[in-house]
Parts: C-alpha cells; sequence; structure tokens
C-alpha cells in the first residue's frame, strides 16, 4: 500500500525556511546521535514528490554538482518551464489525486513529499498525506516560511510517536479518522 509521508524539519516556531527560502539553520544543530533514522526511512521510499522551488533549491544551492537522489524516481511538481533533466520528472498536473495516480500506478510503496511549504498545503488540504514525520529544530527564526500559515483548514492527526534525539524534536502523526 502506497503511503504519502511528509517528512520535513522546521524550527520551534514553525517555519521551514527563512525569508529568502534559505534553510542554513538546520545546519545549527549538532548532528545527533542516534541519527534520525534518515537513511531506514530513505530506504523505504519508492518516490519523491517536492515542489518547484525545493526542486530548484537542491539543484542550484544545496547540491549544485550532483542530483543527490539519483536512482530514485522524483517528481516535480511546477506551473514554471524547465530544461530537461534526467533525475526527474515534471508535472503540471495539480498536486491531487491526478498526481497521486499516476505515482501509485508506477510505485508500490513509501512516496516522500519533500516540501516546500507550497506543495505541503496543497496536499494537505485534499487530506492526501498518510504520515506527518516532523523534527522541531532548537532555534526560534521569528519569521520565515511557515509550515503551517494562519487560518489554514483544521486538519485532524493522530499522534504516533514523540522523542528526543539529541536537542531535535520528533513527532510522527498519521491521518486520522475524524474529520
Amino acid at each position: 500500500m502506497n503511503q504519502l509521508i511528509l517528512y520535513i524539519a522546521m524550527s520551534l516556531d514553525g517555519y521551514i525556511a527563512e525569508k529568502d527560502g534559505g534553510i542554513g539553520f538546520l545546519d545549527e544543530t549538532s548532528s545527533p546521535s542516534p541519527d534520525l533514522d534518515y537513511e531506514k526511512f530513505y530506504n523505504s521510499l519508492q518516490a519523491i514528490i517536492l515542489g518547484g522551488k525545493t526542486y530548484r533549491q537542491i539543484k542550484n544551492e544545496i547540491s549544485p554538482n550532483q542530483w543527490p537522489y539519483e536512482g530514485m524516481p522524483c517528481y516535480v511538481c511546477t506551473r514554471q518551464q524547465h530544461p530537461y533533466d534526467p533525475n526527474v520528472q515534471f508535472t503540471s498536473l495539480p498536486p491531487g489525486q491526478q498526481v497521486l495516480d499516476l505515482i501509485s500506478k508506477k510505485h508500490q510503496g513509501n512516496i516522500w513529499l519533500m516540501g516546500g511549504g507550497e506543495i505541503v498545503r496543497c496536499f494537505m488540504r485534499e487530506n492526501l498525506i498518510d504520515k506527518y514525520y516532523i523534527y522541531i529544530m532548537p532555534i526560534v527564526l521569528g519569521n520565515g516560511i511557515l509550515l503551517f500559515p494562519p487560518e489554514f483548514p483544521k486538519t485532524n492527526l493522530k499522534l504516533m510517536s514523540s522523542k528526543n534525539i539529541g536537542e531535535i524534536v520528533e513527532l510522527i502523526y498519521q491521518k486520522s479518522d475524524v474529520l
């Protein structure tokens, strides 16, 4: 069974990026021991969905010389035209059931909804995210790009687990049956 999983880090005050889109604050916390089980999570995946801004940030800033998800099917939901990239498939379909249908026909297993904020909110509005892995970093940014902006629709979730890993708090939620 496919599960769409949001795996994301944010500041204590709910920001997933600084105003300019930068995510340097994520590196300000020393790597926890044990780690965040990222490798285990990544190895459970069959595909990745990301938005156009996140794609451009990875391609141009984070890893300009080599695509970090080589060999993993990656789908970029974007309204902009991009030059051909053999590492990803671009789609202008609305982030929703059509995109998930496309992916679920090709991939059986977990799909990582990487971000950014706009794409996450589009999938949340349609109640398509099955699990939420949210990592709270020990920093207050004061402003930036919120994961859950004001006036966002009510979304009920069920807490599966919470724990601290070093200075980071891991929260795992799943979609609730309550509407």
